[in-house]
């Protein structure tokens, strides 16, 4: 119980955490901001402080600020009103919310290098009959320590080599207790599909890691530039991956995690500790900039989208193509949450866990 609290509890600080971008820049901006509510629908606990009203409301599936002069409906051409900024200024405070969803990925990340992070060892869990490493004499404990004369510290490191050698000799350096020996092994070549449903041809010895971690810590600078590396791997991951759920080259049942989902992964990373919460709160949040990137009208990239066809025309689109829009793309994306949430529920198991607690 304690850990879905938590979990729940950061997933609403990063739906505060943007929604308070959008704030900050607005008011720089010399915009007035009517509401800050986290969650949409009725509000459920309200609080006034100047200008603004504060809501909790009552659908926790994000949040909204909203300004004067939002709305063209709406609009008396006063100065601190939205639509009375250029276009630039406007981008800017649509913009910022995503923004600080990346930062705060960031941020997150770099924390998780620099506590420290578990890293998976060379160690032999066990082989596979019939496989190189078994015919070399590899057995269970041995730790692979170089592989072509290059140092190995991971076992993503030795994984990696091993890949790129398809029917090329490679000598492992093996220790076995206190003692080393050489070995040459040539992996075996065959043809993997990865998880975006990429084929590529590998090569194989026939080894499973034994489950050995390390805690691995870097100096600020260099987790930094870890950081950015890893998040750039990441945001490249996520658009290759949504785009082959699009072209049907991956399953979105087991592809796409929503609210459920989320919850419970969140929840089971808050049972493992700080580093590993800290590092699915990195993954969603940058997640959260992406999405919110996509030109849908009622997510800020439909906004940017809006504004670069009124940059393009000279005019703003027409209030009643953009509430038209809206409001489809509103009711589209709640069918597909709703479709999302139900895949969680069958994929987690969620609904026996449920049941197991009540039997109890």
């Amino acid at each position: 119980m304690v850990s879905a609290l938590i979990s729940i509890l950061v997933l609403g600080c990063l739906v505060i955490v943007h929604e308070a971008g959008h704030l900050v820049v607005a008011r720089l901006a010399g915009v007035r901001i009517l509401r800050f509510s986290i969650g949409f629908g009725p509000r459920l606990l309200t609080w006034t402080r100047g200008y603004t009203e504060y809501a909790v409301s009552a659908i926790p599936l994000g949040g909204y600020v909203k300004m004067a002069g939002e709305q063209r409906s709406e609009q008396s051409h006063e100065p601190w009103e939205y639509l009375s900024k250029p276009i630039s200024v406007r981008a800017l405070i649509v913009f910022a919310g995503p923004f600080v969803n990346y930062l705060a990925a960031v941020l997150s990340l770099w924390v998780v290098f620099v506590l420290g992070y578990p890293e998976l060892l060379p160690v032999v869990g066990k082989t596979t009959a019939g496989m190189p490493a078994e015919a070399a004499g590899l057995t269970t404990g041995d730790r692979i320590a170089e592989v072509n004369g290059q140092p190995v510290a991971t076992w993503d490191e030795m994984t990696e080599i091993i890949y790129d050698s398809a029917e090329k000799p490679l000598t492992f350096i093996i220790s076995r207790g206190t003692e080393s020996r050489s070995v040459t092994i040539t992996p075996t070549p065959k043809t993997i599909t990865d998880p975006l449903g990429h084929e590529r041809r590998v090569g194989l010895i026939g080894v499973s890691p034994s489950g050995e971690f390390e805690s691995r810590r870097l100096g600020p600078v260099e987790s930094f530039t870890r950081t950015i590396t890893q998040q750039n791997e990441w945001a490249v991951q996520t658009m290759v991956g949504l785009w082959s759920v699009v072209t049907g080259k991956l399953s979105m049942r087991d592809s796409v995690t929503g609210p459920i989902g989320i919850v419970y992964l969140t929840s089971e990373a808050a049972r493992m500790g700080i580093v590993p919460l800290l590092f699915l709160t990195s993954l969603f949040s940058l997640s959260l900039a992406i999405f919110n990137l996509f030109p849908i009208p009622i997510l800020d990239g439909g906004h940017l989208f809006f504004m670069a066809i009124e940059q393009l025309r000279g005019r703003p689109v027409s209030i009643n193509v953009q509430e038209r829009s809206a409001q489809v793309s509103f009711v589209l994306l709640m069918t597909l949450v709703a479709i999302i949430c139900v895949n969680d529920v069958s994929r987690f198991g969620l609904l026996d866990k449920v049941m197991k607690l009540f039997g109890k």
